[in-house]
């Protein structure tokens, strides 16, 4: 019976361990020109935004992204919206051949950045370069999932009862 009441206790336990809500990292990079670079790995989305950029990004990849001051990433778009100032004219990307031999990137490399894109049509810049000076993390609450401290409550109580149940038996037996 002991060894019943030690599981039960360790299975509430454990649920209320696991139970912590969603978390969203939002990791936020100053850049060497001004812009600011934001990924968030619970959306899997980026924007890069500056005097000379404004964009948004999707890639799968933002999921597994961990931040640092010194990333060793690259993410492959599966969008990229939005446009950059180049020679005094603000232009779109161009996804030329964004699904062939130059997919569109957002390559990390220690602290330099790199948004490996075409922009323009006809094309009349490549890839957006600068270099990260500052960084910080920020950490949020995600969509509600159903309430996982519940989980934890329920867990405890069903322990609870397990407990009483045991106190009561032992009861009647020393009662006999």
């Amino acid at each position: 019976m002991m060894k019943k009441s030690k599981i039960m206790l360790a299975a509430a336990l454990g649920l209320a361990t696991l139970s912590a809500p969603a978390q969203a990292d939002v990791f936020t990079y100053n850049m060497s020109n001004g812009s600011t670079l934001k990924i968030n790995n619970q959306t899997n989305t980026a924007s890069f935004v500056g005097s000379d950029i404004n964009v948004t990004m999707a890639s799968a990849a933002f999921a597994n992204f961990v931040g640092g001051a010194t990333p060793s990433f690259t993410a492959v778009l599966s969008a990229l919206d939005g446009t950059r100032l180049v020679n005094g004219r603000w232009i779109t990307d161009n996804p030329y051949l964004a699904t062939s031999s130059h997919p569109q990137k957002l390559i990390m490399s220690g602290s330099n950045v790199n948004l490996w894109a075409w922009w323009g049509n006809p094309i009349v810049a490549g890839d957006y370069l600068t270099r990260i000076t500052g960084y910080s993390v920020s950490t949020s609450g995600g969509n509600p999932v159903p309430e996982p401290g519940m989980l934890g409550l329920f867990g405890a109580a069903l322990a609870g009862l397990g407990f009483a149940r045991r106190r009561k038996a032992k009861a009647k037996l020393a009662a006999a």
